[in-house]
Formats: structure tokens, C-alpha cells, sequence
């Protein structure tokens, strides 16, 4: 047995401990005398505690202090392709046509809705990006800045995101975002297209409507679009200025046409709605300018509850297709311009390419990356070239900050709801009848999957350019009880050190908050649900910790190509 001698100091008593623990049928001597650790050669691979000074001087070559496992885990994890997987419901993955067209939208804020100053719940918050009622000025820009790891860092208080309102979780990085299974921190849609018409008409983000994009796109982008998208055709074959002149501005009526002498102006454009009631009738244009499905089946004719006097759903069924194609194509360009921010060659997959001891990563960094594959076992759910699983965990989470919902403010009936009764008798021999949660936000993947069972903007719905895309039919089949309450999707580590704060709703402001958490292993008791078993205390000492930021601040890939990041010109 070869013996070395170092200085104690070295190695406190817990590592050594810890060594004889965990070493199993490996020897592992130690002898103090005085100030020397005496430690056989046999000691644990990577064992970051002491690592260091054993690498050093146990090695006879550089990087030989990688087991093979640990190699091939931590090489599993380097190379994310120069392109995007294929998404069979968006042919125009690739069309350089699309591909401009979702530039420039990504930047044009004039797609956006009003300031609604309301969070998820519905509840007042005492700021958003403009006034209430006034225009937002919000972009996908705004939370997904591609100068700062395509995150919100201008978000005040800072956990969660800021738009039009607030939301329930912070914005997650759309570099990357073509590589992930399901999109949303929640799972809830299963293509970037779905993501990105979601986002643009939701209450707290971008607040627009599709009748508003679709007249956006007549006005200022029609040659472009109609050259990109034949398939989708605009519908409205004037300017929306043409419809500003017949329609009333103020009140009760505003957004209908103008009565002529009493009547509907039929001739001029307009047309008639009858309520579903069968009462009052309207007089709305042929396509409104404003609009987008509301909450209560049919056409109620100024109803104050419904998304612009209900001016949607008092349209014609062809019409509304119509308007729908186009706000499909319009989330169909944005995806294939997202498709191309493809964040790449870090530090850390210039070091695997070179190999082990290499040096194009600090020797902290390769620390960390052995401590990241294997004893702190990162890599059990941040694996992949994109750094994530794509799977739902509950990681013990704190379920709190301003804005973020919790189970205790979402009661049956409520905004959000996560009371489950299961069916059953009760006391006195009665039936009871199932009763799912309905918009639990609190729960992450086990709402998301519900929500998603019910898209019509799905790979295998008619919106679909290849509705026989069964790729997330998993998802489909699965009750949402199989996954956990308070369980989210694995996020990528890819530029995790520009995109602070982290986790779903944005409680670690730093990665050694994050990595604190872990180390403890146990949760927190704001959490919801039970956390996963995986989770146990890592007993990382403070270089362990410096080692895996070094390593996780290797992942910060090449800036994006200039003519990517950079607003284009707008018309």
C-alpha cells in the first residue's frame, strides 16, 4: 500500500469520517500524528472534501482522478446540437421566411394588450409595466431579455415575472426552450408555438388578443405574412383603420359599429349578433378589432365580464377559424425564430471535448463537476446535453414570495382551486361525487398535465401541421394524480449563472441559496406536497459549494450571434 502524508488541516474530522463511511471495502487509513493525516491510496474518487491535494499528488497524469463513471456522466452532459429537435406540428421550424417574421415579433410590443395590475388570482398588485387600462408596451423581449440569459431581471420585487400583471413564477430562459419535452415551468403546453400563443393573450403577461394580432399583422406585416404563411390567409382585406371609422370609442358599446339612423350598418361592413339569450342584439364589424374567446359559451352581447363586450364569441364560427389560423401562424413564426437561440460551446463542453485535465476549465470547476455527477448527484435529474430530465420533481420548494399563490388561497371555488375530494359515501351512507382541482397553480406539473389534457393547441389537434404527432402522448394518457403535488419541471442549467433568481417562483436569489437547499436535503415546511425521497442531506463542505459554482458558472455558453440577439427594425 502506498501511503501519503499530508497536513490535517486539510481534511476536517467529518470528511474523514464521511470517507470511512462511504468507501465501502475500500481502505481507507487514517493516522494522526500531530499535524499529518496519514490516507491510503484507496480513497474515494472525487471525494471533493480533500480532493484537491489528493489529485495533486496521488495522480501520476492529469484528470486521472475521474473514474470512468464519472467521465462518461459528466461527458453525457456536454454538447447540446447546433440545432433544434424537429417539431412536426410546425413546418416552419427552419423557413427563413418564419424565421424573420418571429424576430421581429419578438420584439414588437405593439402585439401586447392593456395593464390589467392584477396577478394570477386576480387579485390588485400595485404595479406592472404601464398604469392599469393603459398600454403595456409588453414584448416577449420584456421577460426574455437575449442580452441577459433571456430572463426578466428588470421584475420588481424580482422572484416572479412582471408584465401586463404579475405572475405566479418567474420567466424561464427562452434560449434552449426548443430542446425541452413540455413547455411552461408546468408542463401545460407541448410545443414552443402553444407556448407562445398562450403567453400572448394571458391576463398577466402579454395581455393581447388574436383579433388584435391579426389586425397588427394586416397592418404592418401583411406582404411579409402572407408570403410566409399562404396557408393561413388574412381574412381582413383592408386596413384596421377602415373598421376605426365605423366603430364607437366610448362606453357600454364601444368596439360595435355605429348605428345608422337606428339600424346596423350591413352595407358598410357590419353586421348583426344576437345575444345567446335571444335578447338584445349588436352590431359588431365583421372582424372586431379587438377580441378573444371568453369564459361563458356563446355570443352575450356587451356582457362586462366577457374579454371586450364579448365581441369573439358573437363572430361567426368561419370567421373565428379564420382569425385562429392566423394567430396559430403567429405563434408558429415566433417558435421558429426561438427555434434558432441555441446557447452552446461553454466552458464546460470545450473542457469534455478536450478531456480530463485539459485546464479549459479552473481546477475548482472540475471539482465541481465530479461532486455534480457524483456525490452531490446533480446529474440524477440535470442530465442530457440540455442539463435537464424533463421530468416533474417536488424538490421541497418554499411556495412563497409576493404573487406566488399558495394551497391555503386557492379553497373550492375559488380563482384557483386545489381542493380534490375523491368519490365516496359519506357519514350518513350518501354518495359523494368526484371533485377534481381545477387551476391549482400551487401543484406545478400535476396542474399543468390537466391543463394540457384539455389544449386545443396541441401537436395532435387541427391546429397542428401533422396532427398524427403522437411524440407527447405520454402526457396525454397519464392521470394527473401521477405526479406529485408541488412537483415542476427540471429546469436546463445552461447560462444558470446569468439567470438568477431560481426555482418556479424565483425564492433563491443566488446559486448558493439554491445549492444551500440542497445540502440541507429535507425542504422547507412552506413547500407543498411531500418532497421527493432523492432529496437528503449532501453534507457539502464549503469547498464543495465554491466547486460547484465554479463548475455550474462554466456553463455559461457563447453570446448569441449579433443578428439573433438584436432587435431588428420594426415597420
Amino acid at each position: 500500500m502506498r501511503i501519503l502524508s499530508i497536513n490535517v488541516d486539510v481534511c476536517d474530522e467529518k470528511t474523514s469520517k464521511l470517507i470511512n463511511e462511504e468507501s465501502g471495502n475500500r481502505t481507507a487509513e487514517i493516522v494522526r500524528a500531530g499535524h499529518i493525516l496519514l490516507l491510503s491510496l484507496l480513497v474515494m474518487p472525487g471525494f471533493s472534501g480533500c480532493g484537491r491535494y489528493l489529485d495533486e499528488q496521488l495522480c501520476g497524469s492529469a484528470g486521472c482522478a475521474w473514474s470512468d463513471g464519472d467521465w462518461a456522466r459528466a461527458s453525457a452532459l456536454a454538447g447540446l446540437p447546433a440545432t433544434a429537435p424537429e417539431d412536426r406540428s410546425n413546418k416552419h421550424l427552419g423557413d427563413a421566411a418564419a424565421e424573420a417574421l418571429g424576430h421581429k415579433w419578438f420584439f414588437d410590443a405593439r402585439f401586447s394588450g392593456a395593464a390589467t395590475m392584477l396577478d394570477q388570482l386576480r387579485r390588485p398588485v400595485p404595479y406592472a409595466r404601464a398604469p392599469k387600462g393603459q398600454p403595456s408596451g409588453t414584448s416577449c423581449a420584456t421577460c426574455h431579455d437575449l442580452a441577459n440569459g433571456s430572463i426578466d431581471d428588470t421584475s420588481v420585487p424580482g422572484n416572479v415575472s412582471v408584465g401586463t400583471g404579475w405572475f405566479d413564477v418567474n420567466a424561464q430562459p427562452t434560449l434552449n426552450a426548443a430542446f425541452y419535452t413540455l413547455s411552461f415551468w408546468n408542463g401545460r403546453a407541448d410545443s414552443l408555438w402553444a407556448q407562445a400563443i398562450a403567453a400572448a393573450e394571458g391576463g398577466v403577461s402579454m395581455n393581447g388578443n388574436r383579433l388584435h394580432i391579426a389586425w397588427v399583422i394586416a397592418d404592418l406585416y401583411r406582404k411579409d405574412y402572407q408570403a410566409a404563411f399562404p396557408e393561413a390567409p388574412l381574412p381582413m382585406a383592408g386596413p384596421s383603420s377602415e373598421v376605426t371609422a365605423l366603430v364607437q370609442a366610448d362606453g357600454a358599446a364601444a368596439g360595435q359599429c355605429t348605428l345608422v339612423n337606428g339600424a346596423c350598418p350591413v352595407d358598410q361592413g357590419c353586421r348583426e349578433a344576437v345575444d345567446a339569450a335571444g335578447g338584445a342584439s349588436g352590431c359588431w364589424p365583421h372582424f372586431p378589432l379587438q377580441g378573444k374567446p371568453g369564459g361563458k359559451a356563446g355570443c352575450q352581447v356587451g356582457d362586462a365580464s366577457e374579454p371586450f363586450g364579448d365581441a369573439w364569441d358573437c363572430m361567426n364560427k368561419d370567421d373565428q377559424t379564420a382569425i385562429t389560423r392566423v394567430f396559430v401562424a403567429f405563434g408558429k413564426a415566433l417558435a421558429a425564430y426561438e427555434a434558432k437561440l441555441i446557447s452552446r460551446n461553454s466552458a464546460f463542453d470545450k473542457f469534455v471535448d478536450a478531456g480530463p485535465g485539459s485546464g479549459l476549465i479552473s481546477p475548482a470547476a472540475e471539482r465541481g463537476a465530479r461532486l455534480f455527477v457524483g456525490r452531490a448527484a446533480c446529474s440524477d435529474c440535470h442530465n442530457t446535453p440540455l442539463l435537464s430530465d424533463n421530468q416533474f420533481h417536488d424538490l421541497g420548494v418554499p411556495q412563497t414570495g409576493p404573487g406566488v399563490p399558495t394551497e391555503a388561497e386557492c379553497p373550492a371555488g375559488g380563482v384557483c382551486d386545489c381542493v380534490e375530494i375523491p368519490a365516496g359515501i359519506d357519514a350518513d351512507g350518501n354518495p359523494v361525487a368526484e371533485k377534481a382541482a381545477k387551476n391549482c397553480l400551487p401543484w406545478g406539473g400535476r396542474d399543468g398535465i390537466a391543463k394540457l389534457q384539455k389544449n386545443g393547441f396541441r401537436r395532435d389537434s387541427s391546429w397542428s401541421d401533422d396532427p398524427t404527432d403522437t411524440s407527447r402522448k405520454v402526457y396525454l394518457d397519464m392521470s394527473p394524480g401521477e405526479i406529485a403535488p408541488g412537483a415542476w419541471r427540471t429546469p436546463s442549467l445552461r447560462d444558470v449563472a446569468l439567470t438568477a433568481p431560481y426555482m418556479h417562483d424565483g425564492v433563491f436569489p443566488t446559486l448558493e441559496a439554491v445549492i444551500d437547499h440542497y445540502d440541507r436535503g429535507n425542504g422547507a415546511a412552506s413547500g407543498v406536497g411531500v418532497p421527493a425521497p432523492q432529496l437528503r442531506p449532501l453534507f457539502l463542505s464549503a469547498t464543495d459549494k465554491s466547486d460547484l459554482i465554479a463548475f455550474l458558472q462554466s456553463l455559461t455558453g457563447e453570446p448569441l450571434p449579433v443578428e439573433l440577439r438584436v432587435a431588428p427594425v420594426l415597420p
